[in-house]
């Protein structure tokens, strides 16, 4: 373990680290809270020991300071005192301590305190790594489930891409959705039209307009034979309710419970958002210029006022993007990793193996290789100069 050990006493702060290291742990010393702080944005610290009186950052300020900030991992928090009372040993816990300590110290107690922090952060830890292995999994679950979108129709692959990103940067947008929720926009972006894998090509390449009384009732599905997809797997109930709402309409008139307002689930209305502004710039062939023109025709009506407003200022970001884009053809063996692409990399057959905007990493690269040693595509790719 890695300790971070703090007191304005110079001779103190020796015993503790000739002590602490005896017990086999790696020992850091700091005279006040505020170089304790420099040090531990600086270094991995797993436990912190801390004086109570100090001059300019106390330790239990110190503490507080601990808690209210986003570390990558868990901070083990000893505070060290002369106070015995009950009171201060609340406050020093109420503070977010894990452990107190009266002075004098005695250090066969405090290797034991010692001891019961690291099983501690060794839980943790392992907690960490299981819910990475399952953030893992689940991300895996969701491109499986792309990849089927894009075998099944290309287009609707490469629009679910889309939205995916333009949800998660709405999301991040709203103020009223949290750090939380961004992953659970762009998923549900990605999977908002699954429910339409099994309806006929020629439902898909027609406007809602032009479709039978039949064609249309099957569309209008779409989106609660999504939910039903997901609703059977636990960890994806919450992106089938979002499905389920992604065609209702800010004035009532959307499709399936005809919900209004703010009776829409907020995600679902980004989703909603992204998939909007993705056809009018891919369907509708509507240049940039000439968006913010549709955008005021939706405001109130299939969206609500704010959403579209966010819309106009993600669509002047991609004006400025496009008046400043430089494109440069590359071939293949000269790609490296960081480049972005330019364009969607498709097979001669119009599939797509990586779409537009792709960061490329040492195995894409890899990917893109293969894939033209077997013919499928030309030599060369589109990436951002």
């Amino acid at each position: 373990m890695e300790l971070l050990v703090i007191d304005d006493n110079k001779t103190t702060l020796q015993q503790y680290k000739l002590n602490i290291s005896w017990f086999g742990h790696l020992v850091h010393t700091a005279e006040n809270g505020i170089m304790a702080w420099d040090m531990l944005n600086k270094l991995p610290v797993d436990i912190v020991i801390t004086d109570w009186i100090m001059p300019q950052m106390n330790g239990l300020d110190l503490c507080k300071k601990i808690r209210n900030t986003n570390f990558k991992k868990y901070i083990y928090v000893i505070i060290v005192s002369a106070e015995t009372d009950k009171k201060n040993i609340a406050e020093a816990l109420d503070a977010g301590a894990d452990d107190y300590i009266t002075k004098p110290v005695n250090f066969e107690e405090l290797k034991s305190r010692i001891n019961i922090g690291t099983r501690i952060i060794s839980l943790e830890k392992k907690l960490q790594d299981k819910y990475e292995f399952i953030k893992k999994n689940y991300f895996q679950t969701l491109r499986t489930f792309v990849n089927l979108l894009e075998v099944y129709n290309k287009d609707l692959g490469s629009h679910s891409q889309r939205v995916g990103k333009l949800s998660i940067k709405l999301a991040k947008m709203n103020s009223n959705v949290s750090d939380e929720d961004y992953e659970l926009a762009e998923a549900a972006g990605l999977l908002h039209d699954i429910g339409l894998i099994g309806l006929p090509d020629k439902i898909l390449s027609k406007k809602r307009t032009e479709l039978s009384a039949d064609e249309k009732l099957q569309y209008l599905s779409h989106p609660v034979r999504g939910e039903i997809i997901f609703n059977e797997i636990e960890t994806m109930r919450d992106i089938a309710r979002i499905i389920r709402s992604h065609h209702e309409q800010f004035n009532g008139k959307g499709f399936p419970d005809g919900l209004s307002g703010n009776e829409i689930p907020l995600l679902a209305q980004i989703v909603s958002a992204a998939s909007i502004y993705d056809n009018i710039i891919h369907k509708g062939g509507i240049p940039l210029e000439k968006i913010t023109e549709k955008l005021h025709a939706l405001s109130g009506y299939q969206l609500a006022p704010a959403m579209v407003d966010q819309l106009f200022t993600i669509n002047a970001e991609k004006i400025r993007e496009e008046n400043e884009k430089k494109y440069l053809k590359t071939s293949i063996k000269n790609l490296k990793k960081g480049m972005i692409l330019a364009d969607d990399v498709r097979m001669k057959t119009g599939a797509i193996i990586i779409p537009a905007e792709t960061i490329l990493s040492d195995q894409i690269i890899e990917k893109l290789q293969k894939y033209r040693l077997m013919g499928h595509f030309d030599q060369y790719v589109f990436i951002f100069k």
